[in-house]
């Protein structure tokens, strides 16, 4: 290692030596300890809110179960339309070949 680099690393180094180590007050402890201690005051939610909620995840059950089911499902579509709109917009490939066999440094 370069003399230069080693010397620049042992002052970086050697710079924490006369840091003194943090002292935390006497009474953080004794404060930590009783607001662990200290009871929490309930939290009391409006039946309203309980109710709307309820209903919420009720709606939302009975839609996942009809969307599962398929009722919400749409008509299914006619082949002939299927066909029309996958040629216009050219999703189907012109052949099965996946590369160009002869293109760029491949051959």
């Amino acid at each position: 290692m370069e003399p230069e680099k080693e010397k620049w690393i042992n002052d970086v180094l050697g710079s924490v030596d006369d840091l003194q180590r943090a002292e935390p007050s006497p009474f953080l402890f004794a404060s930590i300890r009783n607001r662990i201690a200290e009871k929490a005051a309930p939290v009391r939610l409006p039946m309203r809110t309980v109710w709307l909620a309820a209903a919420s995840f009720g709606l939302l059950v009975v839609l996942n179960w009809q969307a599962a089911s398929g009722r919400l499902a749409s008509a299914p579509a006619d082949a002939s339309e299927l066909n029309t709109v996958v040629t216009d917009l050219n999703l189907y490939p012109a052949t099965n070949q996946l590369y160009d066999v002869w293109s760029g440094p491949n051959y």
